[in-house]
């Protein structure tokens, strides 16, 4: 008797997308000693204004272990000059809840104000975090809103061992008037990508008592984690990227899935396939973070995603695909 025939159907050849890996990755210098962003410049998302007007918004963590949010300015989305008055986004004082880490931005323009969702954590022991707002008039000088932190996931799946909140927010997007976040938990493994909705973007509810990108197969096995999951809506579709994993992070993936249903009754979940992996150099560790935009010119999607070396720096890059190649 076969293996297959002992243990199961054999599984399908991976599908496979044909990609263009930027040849300006990494894209964000890091900063020179004792600057904000000196040892990680990662954790991006990207507003487009107009062709010749693009911003980055990105986390910096400095020499001592402090993460904040800063911004770049781009004509093209490949080559970035950094903000001169960076971080644009500080840590709070000792006691608040994000006085070590204010990173993971989601920027974007409505209406006439600037709104940025961040995750916030306010110690190294305890990995207590949790989801923020932000607002701006012009995208650059930011106030936090002072009922901050406006949501913490209290299911018991998305709390550490100290019985703490777990809430790390990724993706966001707006469909038919409600926002709609993707989270996940930090160090609680497995790490499952979850979806929680608001009207106002300060009162979130979970969508559901189960996660959209479920943990599957053992701690070893690549879809053992799931993470950073980022929505991407085109004509009468609904994507959503995310990061994949085994515990240890070895060989991480971003994955991409085609959805099926509204984000709050979702009826089917396809796989199509990865879009990129941890290989050498600066992201030969782990790749995470998608944050994915069209082009409407070239027609080419830009996905932005952040890789880690063996060394441990977090850096940011770039890939180029198109959906309608994809191998079905």
């Amino acid at each position: 008797m076969g293996f297959w025939s002992m243990f199961g159907k054999k599984p399908k050849p991976e599908k496979r997308m044909a990609i263009w890996q930027c040849k300006n990755n990494p894209l964000i210098p890091l900063g020179k000693e004792g600057q904000w962003d000196e040892v990680w410049a990662t954790w991006a998302s990207i507003v487009r204004l107009n062709p010749k007007d693009w911003r980055i918004y990105y986390t910096g963590r400095d020499g001592v272990g402090h993460l904040r949010i800063g911004l770049a300015f781009s004509e093209d989305g490949i080559t970035w000059e950094k903000y001169r008055n960076n971080p644009i986004l500080e840590v709070s004082p000792s006691g608040f809840w994000d006085s070590l880490y204010v990173y993971g931005p989601i920027v974007w323009r409505e209406s006439t104000s600037w709104k940025m969702i961040f995750t916030g954590c306010d110690a190294f022991e305890s990995s207590h975090y949790q989801v923020g707002l932000a607002s701006s008039p012009d995208g650059i000088s930011w106030k936090k809103f002072e009922g901050n932190p406006v949501f913490a996931d209290p299911n018991p799946a998305n709390m550490n061992k100290f019985g703490q909140h777990e809430t790390e927010g990724w993706g966001l997007i707006k469909d038919e008037g409600e926002y709609y976040l993707f989270y996940n938990p930090v160090s609680r493994k497995p790490r499952q990508v979850w979806i929680a909705h608001s009207t106002d973007l300060i009162a979130w509810r979970p969508v559901s008592t189960r996660p959209i990108l479920p943990s599957t197969g053992f701690s070893w096995q690549l879809g053992y984690m799931k993470y950073c999951g980022w929505p991407f809506g085109r004509e009468d579709s609904m994507y959503l990227f995310a990061s994949v994993s085994n515990a240890r992070y070895t060989k991480s993936r971003i994955g991409l899935w085609r959805i099926q249903g509204s984000l709050s009754s979702i009826k089917y979940k396809e796989f199509l396939g990865y879009i990129t992996e941890a290989s050498t150099g600066w992201c030969e560790r782990e790749v995470d973070t998608p944050y994915v935009l069209e082009d409407t010119e070239s027609k080419k999607l830009f996905c932005y995603y952040s890789g880690r070396s063996r060394s441990g720096e977090w850096n940011e890059g770039l890939a180029f695909f198109k959906l309608e190649e994809l191998e079905l």
